[in-house]
């Protein structure tokens, strides 16, 4: 299969390209960036500006699947100038994408698109899965839902539809664990509400192998990404510690306490939102559909 990936030179997409071209693919890249020297047999790079709604045509030559990772990162400091551009660079990234599909001849076969576990209720200690209710009234949930309805589209130009809500993703090179290590490094651990909240994760490698499952077997809808077993923000914690060999001073700060400073910079609910997202968010359709999970648990994971 050819594949044409946005997102393509991120956290997830430089993984995905990695494990489709060992898998024998070829894969086109959109970049804002010129990299066409950085063009290879399998892996080829195109030009394109979201926000101007412009993109080269040639990018969607013999492609069979598009995925969609394009995206403004949630973890920066909410203000705004920059909610605007999260949920914007979402929607503008479609809307080229349905423009480069209508008014161009192609071969796509089906699109899967990233979309955010943020959609879920927060503070919920029950199981939630594709069937739950999503009806939130946080700023992430207003930017998915939006997101997914603009990605519905796409199914008008007789293509299959995929979206595929993502929790958060071990990774060393970026993203929530990045972050962890760098406490980790100054020797203490900082633990709002004594570590409590519950985390929806998954392990990069599993995000990448899903994204493949669904194209390889031609599956539509939504799926969770997330492992089936979440762990607490201190089961996590404990885990770093243990694989890292290293022993951290626990700091216990109250939530109302920690988000003070948050409050004070007009980003509150930035702390609301992502620092405390406390949900229990589980991958029934993935299970149902037989995808077999690498990391399955934090029991699965050797090493960071």
């Amino acid at each position: 299969m050819k594949f044409l990936i946005t997102g393509g030179t991120g956290l997830i997409g430089k993984r995905l390209t990695e494990y489709l071209v060992n898998k024998g693919h070829s894969v086109h890249i959109l970049s804002r960036k010129n990299n066409l020297n950085s063009d290879t047999d399998y892996i080829k790079y195109y030009i394109w500006d979201p926000s101007k709604l412009e993109i080269d045509s040639k990018c969607i030559d013999n492609v069979d699947v598009i995925i969609n990772l394009a995206g403004k990162n949630v973890f920066s400091f909410w203000n705004n100038k920059t909610k605007k551009e999260i949920l914007e660079s979402r929607l503008n990234s479609v809307k080229t994408l349905i423009k480069l599909l209508k008014e161009n001849s192609n071969t796509v076969k089906q699109f899967i698109s990233s979309s955010a576990t943020g959609i879920y209720a927060n503070n919920s200690n029950e199981n939630q899965d594709e069937y739950s209710e999503t009806k939130s009234h946080s700023f992430l949930s207003y930017v998915v839902m939006k997101w997914e309805k603009k990605v519905d589209e796409l199914s008008e130009l007789n293509i299959i539809v995929s979206k595929v809500r993502i929790g958060i993703v071990l990774s060393v090179d970026g993203g929530f664990l990045e972050k962890q290590i760098l406490f980790n490094n100054l020797r203490f651990r900082p633990l709002i509400n004594r570590g409590k909240q519950n985390i929806s994760w998954i392990h990069i490698d599993d995000v990448v192998r899903i994204f493949y499952f669904l194209a390889k077997n031609s599956l539509g809808g939504i799926y969770n990404a997330t492992s089936p077993s979440f762990s607490t923000n201190m089961e996590l914690t404990n885990k770093i510690e243990r694989l890292r060999k290293i022993y951290l001073i626990n700091i216990s700060i109250p939530s109302f306490f920690a988000s003070i400073p948050f409050k004070i910079l007009g980003i509150g609910d930035f702390f609301k939102e992502v620092v405390m997202f406390n949900s229990k968010v589980i991958p029934k359709k993935l299970l149902d559909k037989g995808f077999v999970f690498k990391f399955e648990s934090l029991k699965k994971i050797m090493t960071f």
